[in-house]
Parts: C-alpha cells; structure tokens; sequence
C-alpha cells in the first residue's frame, strides 16, 4: 500500500552472493565516492541492495501505510477487502458477466476481480469508467477491477450500475 519506488526487501545473508542486483546504485558499490575507478564491487552487506539516493518521501508515505496496517490489522483489511470484491462478483454475475477470478474459496480470493466483457470495446468500458472517477483496467482482454479497504459498498454499486448502463447502450 505504499507509494510507487518505495518498499523493504529482507535477504538472509547467505543469499547475498547468490541473490545478485539487477542495478548498482552509489549506495550499493565500495569506493563510491572515487569516481576515477571503472571496477564496481558490491558491498559486503545488505547495502548492495540499495540504488541511488533513499525515496525519502516514498519511505514516509511506506511508513504511513505500515502505520495503518498496524492499526486496522492486516486480517481485518483482508476481510474488508474480500467482503468488497464478494459483493462485487455477486453483482456483477447477476449481470451476466463471467468472473475469471479464482473465487473458490474466500482463501483462494483476492482483491482482483476480472470479467470478460461482451464485445471487444474494453478500451471504451474503461474510459467510460474513468469519466465517471472510476479506475480500472484492461489486463489480457479481460476487465479487471480491485477494490480496497478505502473503498465501500456504495462504490460497488455505482461500479456495478455504470457497467450496467453501459451493457444496455452496447
């Protein structure tokens, strides 16, 4: 839930030699400061993970989420996430769309749910939503919407009754 460019990786050490970075950073190489040198040697310790310059801001906004989680409970936004996205599968098979969404079971859930859609128009559904202030998006020709702990029931329904109005003008 954190901002983009922000997150915390864990690497035991023994893995440091195998788990390779795929960029080097000046936080992540000896001798950064000595910058006639050609040869870059990762540090010996979890710093070797580091790129460039911290994401300071996106560290405070990470911290503010970790903040929230820790207050709510992760298992209490799961549940409020997946009591979302079951009320917005309901609606929207009532609707006659297929859900593509593993929703076996509330543990095979998440808060992903993709429908195929009718026509080959998703590209118009999803602008049409977003005049509306609806944000969703179109992964492998399916529509793909993912409510979260912010969000609330009232949502679902103006999501749900926007995409029946649109199935009624195509």
């Amino acid at each position: 839930m954190g901002p983009e460019g922000a997150g915390i990786l864990f690497v035991r050490e023994p893995l440091w030699e195998v788990l390779r970075p795929t960029s080097l950073g000046w936080n992540s190489v000896e001798h950064a400061f000595d910058f006639d040198r050609i040869e870059f040697c990762l540090k010996p310790s979890a710093a070797r993970y580091e790129g460039g310059s911290a994401n300071m801001v996106g560290f405070i906004g990470l911290y503010s989420s970790l903040r929230l989680l820790h207050n709510y409970g992760t298992e209490r936004l799961q549940n409020r996430v997946l009591d979302l996205t079951d009320y917005l599968v309901e609606r929207l098979t009532k609707l006659g769309l297929t859900v593509v969404s593993d929703r076996s079971t509330r543990e095979h859930s998440s808060g992903i749910v993709a429908v195929e859609w009718p026509s080959k128009s998703l590209g118009n559904v999803q602008g049409k939503l977003l005049e509306r202030g609806i944000v969703t998006s179109v992964r492998s020709g399916r529509l793909r919407m993912s409510p979260h702990a912010y969000n609330d029931f009232s949502d679902v329904d103006a999501l749900v009754d926007a995409l029946s109005e649109i199935l009624r003008s195509q």
